[in-house]
């Protein structure tokens, strides 16, 4: 009898697990699907801006960085904490959407880009213009993104979160605070190497 019982549950224990399985399959979010799909798609999309890539080294994310000094693109941040250039609109009109862009590369053990963060804020802002807060230019930076970066549109997360996943290339965007706007783009082959063949 106590056999027919450890049978008996056995075939419930494993029943349950199967089940488990079966449902967290199903219940698998629309980003899970989304980054399997785009890994699987085996497209690299490994460009980032101003000659900067993923793998690129830090000598040579420095190099590219001094060489953009040098041409008075883009100068040291505040605290020397980023790097920093204007993105400058072609309508001379609105000279006060001047957007001030802060970048600094993530790098791996072995010393090669595999992300990259950004912080984006209008260079005139002031907490009592609408007009030029964060929630203003939340929009304005999504339309820019997708023109720099075009494929999938953003996908809005439960956090805030806006996602873009194209290939290896995925881009975060959220609101960080009444000024700034914080973008992150990874290299999804590096941040989930377990999904990749």
């Amino acid at each position: 009898m106590k056999a027919y019982n450890f049978m008996k549950y056995n075939k419930l224990i494993k029943g349950s697990f199967l089940f488990g399985i079966l449902f967290l399959c199903s219940c698998q979010s629309d980003y899970s699907k989304l980054v399997k799909k785009e890994l699987a798609s085996n497209v690299k999309n490994d460009t980032l801006f101003n000659t900067l890539r993923f793998g690129n080294t830090r000598k040579e994310f420095y190099e590219i960085c001094w060489g953009l000094n040098k041409k008075g693109i883009a100068t040291h941040g505040e605290n020397n904490n980023y790097v920093k250039k204007y993105l400058v609109p072609k309508d001379s009109v609105h000279k006060l959407k001047i957007i001030k862009m802060l970048f600094y590369a993530r790098f791996d053990s072995s010393d090669k880009i595999t992300a990259m963060d950004m912080k984006f804020s209008y260079s005139a802002w002031a907490p009592w213009n609408k007009e030029l807060l964060a929630d203003a230019l939340l929009p304005v930076l999504k339309d820019t993104l997708l023109k720099w970066y075009p494929g999938n549109s953003f996908m809005k997360m439960k956090n805030g979160i806006s996602v873009k996943v194209d290939g290896n290339r995925q881009i975060q965007i959220k609101k960080e605070s009444n000024r700034d706007v914080s973008v992150l783009i990874e290299n999804l082959e590096y941040k989930y190497n377990a999904l990749v063949d």
